[in-house]
C-alpha cells in the first residue's frame, strides 16, 4: 500500500470520528450520552493564577508557558475609594516583566473584605475607585484589573439600596473606563462558593471577561469539623460542580473559570475520623508540604469529595490535614473541560512550589505553546 493511500484513509477516519457525537471540540452544539468526550479543546481555554506580593519571584517560578494570566495580588480597596499600594515593591515589578517576557498578561487584584467598606465605596466612592484602578493599571504597566470583594451584603448598611444594582452600576463603570483607555485589558471579578446574591446578576455578564469562581473554602480555617476545601461531585454538601451549576443560570460557561487551591488546612481535631470537630488553631500547609507529609503519614482518599487528606497524632492531639494533589485536581480539570468552562484557575502561584509535579499535568490539558 503506498504512503498516498495511507494517508488519505488515516485522514478519512480522523475525520470521521471527530464527527462522532459528543467530540466538542469539532462541534459544541452536539453531544451523545453513550460516547466518550472527545479530548480536542478549544483554542480560547485559558489558565489564571493568583500570584500574592508574599511569593518572592527569586525564589519560586511557575511554568509560564502554562499560564495566561498571572494577577498580582493586591491593591486594597479603601472606603474612600482610594487605593493602598504597599504591597506593590520591586517583587511586582520583577513578576510583571518576567510574565511580559513569556506573553502573560499581568492584571491587578483589587480587593475589599470589610463589608461596612464596601458599602461605602459602592454607595458613594465608586467613580472614585474607577478612576484610581485606572490609572494604577497604567502607571503599573499591568493588563487589566480583578476585583475580589468577598461576602458583599445583600442590601448596603448605608443607603438601603440593593447592592446587586449599585455592584452592577460600578462594574459597567469600570469596563467602560478600562475598555475606553485599552480594549485588551482583562476584567474579571471573584466569586465565593456560595455566590453571592450580588453576583446572581446577568447583567454583569456584559461588564466582565471573566467571572473567577473561588471553588475553594468549602471549609475554611476556622470550620467547625474537618473536611475537603475543594469537594467535587459530592452528593451530600455544596462542591464546586455545585457552585458552576448556579453561576451558569447568570454567566455563559466559557466565562467561568473554576478557581482551585493549591494549599490545604491541618486541623486539630477530635478524632481521627472525617467530619470531626476541630479544636485549636489550624495551619495552613502549601500543596508541595501537604504531598510530602501525606507521603510520611499515609495518603487517604475521601470517595464522596474525591480529594485526599492524612491524619496523625501530635502529643496525643489527633491532627487532619485535607489538601488537594495531581489526581483531585485532575479530576476538577476533566470536569471543567466537559463543563466547557474558560479554564482554571489557582490560588496560589508558589504555593505549589518550584517544579511541581502539577504543571505537567496542566500542560498535558491546557498547554497551547
Amino acid at each position: 500500500m503506498n504512503r498516498s493511500l495511507i494517508f488519505t484513509i488515516v485522514c478519512t477516519v480522523l475525520t470521521l470520528a471527530l464527527m462522532l457525537p459528543g467530540c466538542t471540540g469539532t462541534n459544541p452544539s452536539i453531544s451523545g450520552a453513550n460516547c466518550m468526550p472527545c479530548t480536542i479543546l478549544p483554542a480560547n481555554r485559558l489558565v489564571y493564577g493568583f500570584w500574592p506580593y508574599w511569593i518572592h519571584p527569586d525564589s519560586y517560578q511557575p511554568n509560564w508557558n502554562c499560564l495566561d494570566y498571572v494577577c498580582y495580588f493586591a491593591l486594597d480597596a479603601n472606603s474612600n475609594g482610594t487605593l493602598n499600594t504597599d504591597d506593590i515593591e520591586t517583587e511586582y515589578y520583577t513578576v510583571r516583566d518576567t510574565a511580559h517576557s513569556h506573553k502573560v498578561n499581568v492584571p491587578l487584584a483589587v480587593t475589599c473584605f470589610d463589608q461596612d467598606t464596601q458599602d461605602e465605596i459602592l454607595a458613594y466612592h465608586g467613580d472614585e475607585l474607577v478612576n484610581n484602578i485606572a490609572r494604577k493599571v497604567q502607571d503599573l504597566g499591568a493588563d487589566g484589573v480583578s476585583i475580589d470583594f468577598e461576602d458583599v451584603r445583600d442590601t448596603n448598611s448605608l443607603i438601603h439600596s440593593s447592592n446587586t444594582i449599585l455592584m452592577q452600576n460600578f462594574m459597567m463603570t469600570l469596563h467602560d473606563t478600562l475598555k475606553n483607555i485599552n480594549r485588551d485589558y482583562h476584567i474579571s471579578f471573584c466569586v465565593l462558593g456560595n455566590v453571592e446574591k450580588v453576583y446572581q446578576n446577568s447583567a454583569l455578564s456584559k461588564y466582565t471577561d471573566a467571572v473567577f469562581l473561588m471553588g475553594y473554602e468549602y471549609h475554611w480555617s476556622t470550620s467547625p469539623e474537618t473536611g475537603a476545601i475543594s469537594p467535587y461531585n459530592d452528593p451530600n454538601q455544596l462542591d464546586v460542580d455545585d457552585s458552576v451549576d448556579t453561576l451558569k443560570k447568570y454567566y455563559p460557561p466559557d466565562k467561568i473559570i473554576l478557581g482551585l487551591p493549591f494549599y490545604g488546612y491541618d486541623w486539630p481535631c477530635s478524632s481521627g475520623e472525617p467530619a470531626a470537630r476541630t479544636e485549636g488553631e489550624v495551619a495552613i500547609v502549601y500543596m508541595n508540604s501537604a504531598i510530602a507529609k501525606a507521603n510520611i503519614h499515609g495518603r487517604l482518599w475521601d470517595s464522596d469529595t474525591h480529594t485526599p487528606w492524612y491524619k496523625y497524632q501530635s502529643q496525643s492531639v489527633w491532627h487532619q490535614c485535607w489538601y488537594d494533589d495531581e489526581e483531585s485536581l485532575g479530576l476538577k480539570f476533566d470536569y471543567l473541560i466537559s463543563a466547557q468552562l474558560a479554564g482554571p484557575g489557582f490560588w496560589a502561584l508558589g504555593y505549589e512550589g518550584t517544579d511541581a509535579a502539577i504543571w505537567n499535568v496542566i500542560k498535558q490539558k491546557f498547554s497551547r505553546r
